[in-house]
């Protein structure tokens, strides 16, 4: 890149580069680049193309590029990420939250209705965006994030500090080993479920950056969903929600293990019609 590049020719340049080096969405992702480094929203880039760019932006831009060639996360390099229409930090200490999940949290709200004035536990919380999209939306709910990763938990307080939430409370637990000790009208996780076989063939911004604590469980990938279901029958109020991510091909095995305390058992499909989503209600 030369000091007299406009918009369109950084674009174009970059786009080429993450393409030959295989990075999926390269155009996307550059304007992410560009928007992040010159503080302009992507629909400002369009209007201003022709526009050339300063210099030590242009020096920034390159380093995001290589960066992304590199196969380093898209939100890793900008710090940050939009889920459901809040902005979180994003970095290695927690799994970076995915679109499928931001659905989650919509279909998870139509099941409780906007208000919720009752106490929801995130197992597994991560960076906080479940709980955290969960409270924004219904302020009078009292949030309770999980986690045994330290990592991750700190992530989640600085995403809780971010938006000033003064209703979720964050929590060391190991859900293989720890007993709850208080009841919950929803119980929500996007938990680990990949087997090591589908961790093998996963693309590089997973395999290399997300925490494999937070995606990869044993038993066929099964044992970690199993652990929450057991919490979920002992702790759930009656007719309180259980909501899971779940993983390909394991709806039939967690629906009959639900079977004996839940009902009202739903499978919800994502965007790519994948069985995605278990709801059930305590009997």
């Amino acid at each position: 890149m030369s000091e007299h590049l406009t918009h369109l020719d950084i674009l174009k340049k970059s786009t080429e580069y993450l393409t030959k080096k295989g990075v999926p969405n390269s155009k996307c992702d550059v304007e992410w680049m560009i928007s992040h480094v010159t503080k302009k929203k992507k629909l400002e880039l369009y209007l201003e193309y022709g526009n050339f760019v300063k210099e030590k932006d242009i020096n920034e831009i390159r380093q995001c590029i290589i960066k992304r060639g590199k196969r380093i996360p898209l939100q890793h390099i900008i710090g940050k990420v939009n889920f459901a229409g809040y902005e979180l930090k994003c970095d290695k200490r927690a799994l970076i939250p995915r679109p499928e999940t931001e659905y989650f949290t919509e279909l998870i709200n139509e099941r409780i209705a906007f208000g919720y004035k009752g106490k929801i536990l995130d197992f597994g919380t991560g960076s906080g965006a479940i709980i955290i999209t969960l409270c924004m939306e219904n302020k009078n709910c009292k949030g309770f994030g999980m986690d045994k990763s330290s990592n991750a938990l700190s992530l989640a307080k600085e995403n809780i500090q971010l938006h000033n939430l003064k209703n979720i409370e964050l929590q060391n637990f190991d859900w293989s080993t720890d007993n709850l000790n208080s009841s919950y009208g929803v119980i929500v996780s996007n938990p680990p479920y990949l087997t090591n076989n589908e961790w093998n063939c996963a693309e590089p911004e997973v395999k290399v950056f997300d925490p494999k604590l937070a995606l990869v469980s044993q038993e066929n990938g099964l044992s970690d969903i199993h652990y929450i279901i057991d919490h979920a029958k002992k702790n759930l109020i009656k007719d309180g929600l259980l909501a899971l991510e779940i993983g390909i091909g394991q709806k039939e095995i967690i629906t009959k293990y639900m079977n004996d305390k839940f009902s009202k058992i739903e499978v919800v499909k994502d965007f790519c019609h994948r069985e995605r989503y278990i709801f059930a209600y305590k009997k």
